[in-house]
């Protein structure tokens, strides 16, 4: 990797390799020449050095300014011929260990349902969390996604969260997550579960569950494609700088539609921040023009980043999270598609503690089908004659939920737990 100084480049330059920031991050193709708004942005944005696979110059011509910033981030081209044997291989064995630690996870909690079921389930997750990574990693680097790969690994985290919903919602990010680079993989998974929860609910058929948790796992995968400055800043961003970071939307259309994805997954990536009162981007599209899956990732990476830590605010709790949604401000979200979130997690969602009018603390376990006001609890601190957590049924009465603990007693519970 040769190492660029900013202020020495000139406008109309091109090398023979894309100009990558931060050694992971494309800023400009190969294709593309570099000009002078863009060297003032990178200034600007604090970045005296950038870098590329190779310093040979191919070309050196005047460009005329006409162009918006955004248009110099656009997708391009992309050669599927340049696979690396040595990605493919570090794919492929990822998947096969994928597949083996959720195939060991299955049977201790098949064997053993009750035991460490938490940190089964943590192991699975933080394997999902590494292939999701890959995916992203190996994109940039080799411009390489695998719709059929995809799928494979999808439906095994699809039926992993039909039988483990009530634990795996239960994991939620840290403050050191707002810390963390790869925040965009870890949004894209936790969203993906999410809508995985809610396509469940509405019963959609297996094929199109597939393509929504795919189009789920990547839905941010246009914003490799921007400089990190715009989404790992935790200072507020100029409305030029909003708006390129609003295209990533686009970019990420771009990307899926080259390497010929199916066209439902395509419109998922596009509309995802699109809006039911036409408020949204990019092409400000309203209710019934709204694709399914862009309806339900909207909700989803909604509910998602509500509940987790940002350079630029704290996580809310998801019962806040709930009721933000079911608010619906200025009817941006799918009436549809928020019930069937409530229904799926409950009102207090799963993971959540609680006080009840017994004068007893719970946690949230699952969602109870017949009234998601009322959701089954454990109560922290006793167990049943099986030595498992003690389960109840919330009610109006001896045991209602009263109230949400605030973080100061949150605190002190999971301190008693730990």
């Amino acid at each position: 990797m040769v190492s660029l100084n900013v202020a020495e480049l000139k406008d109309g330059q091109r090398f023979s390799t894309p100009l990558i920031l931060d050694n992971h991050f494309i800023i400009l193709d190969n294709t593309l020449s570099f000009t002078s708004a863009l060297q003032s942005r990178l200034v600007e944005w604090g970045f005296k050095t950038i870098y590329s696979e190779s310093d040979e110059s191919v070309e050196t011509k005047k460009v005329v300014p006409v162009t918006p910033a955004p248009k110099e981030f656009e997708t391009v081209d992309i050669d599927l011929d340049t696979l690396n044997e040595e990605y493919k291989d570090k794919s492929n064995a990822l998947n096969a260990q994928l597949k083996e630690v959720l195939s060991r996870v299955n049977i201790d909690i098949k064997n053993f349902p009750n035991k460490n079921r938490m940190e089964n389930v943590t192991k699975a997750y933080n394997e999902f969390m590494n292939y999701t990574q890959l995916v992203f990693t190996r994109y940039v680097t080799h411009h390489e996604m695998k719709i059929e790969e995809l799928s494979e690994s999808v439906s095994i985290l699809i039926d992993f969260v039909k039988t483990n919903k009530k634990y795996i919602l239960r994991l939620q990010p840290t403050e050191e997550h707002k810390l963390d680079k790869n925040f965009l993989t870890s949004h894209c998974l936790r969203s993906t579960i999410i809508a995985i929860v809610i396509g469940l609910q509405i019963n959609m058929p297996s094929s199109k569950l597939v393509e929504l948790s795919i189009a789920g796992l990547i839905h941010e995968i246009g914003q490799i494609k921007l400089p990190p400055q715009l989404y790992l800043t935790g200072k507020p961003l100029s409305p030029q700088a909003r708006n390129l970071l609003a295209t990533h939307t686009v970019l990420g259309f771009n990307i899926v539609k080259e390497l010929g994805f199916p066209l439902p997954i395509q419109v998922a990536l596009l509309e995802h921040h699109e809006r039911e009162n036409g408020q949204g981007y990019p092409r400000h599209l309203e209710g019934n023009k709204i694709s399914t899956y862009g309806k339900i990732l909207s909700v989803a990476c909604s509910y998602e980043a509500i509940t987790s830590p940002r350079h630029y605010k704290e996580a809310r709790s998801l019962y806040e999270a709930t009721i933000e949604m079911l608010l619906n401000k200025n009817k941006q979200y799918d009436d549809i598609v928020i019930k069937a979130l409530v229904t799926a997690v409950s009102l207090f969602p799963i993971g959540t503690y609680v006080y009840l009018s017994n004068g007893k603390i719970a946690q949230v376990a699952e969602s109870n089908p017949n009234d998601p006001r009322l959701p089954i609890v454990e109560i922290v601190g006793e167990k049943n004659e099986l030595g498992n957590p003690k389960t109840i049924i919330t009610d109006n009465d001896k045991n209602k939920i009263v109230r949400v603990l605030n973080k100061e007693e949150l605190k002190g519970v999971q301190a008693y737990i730990k």
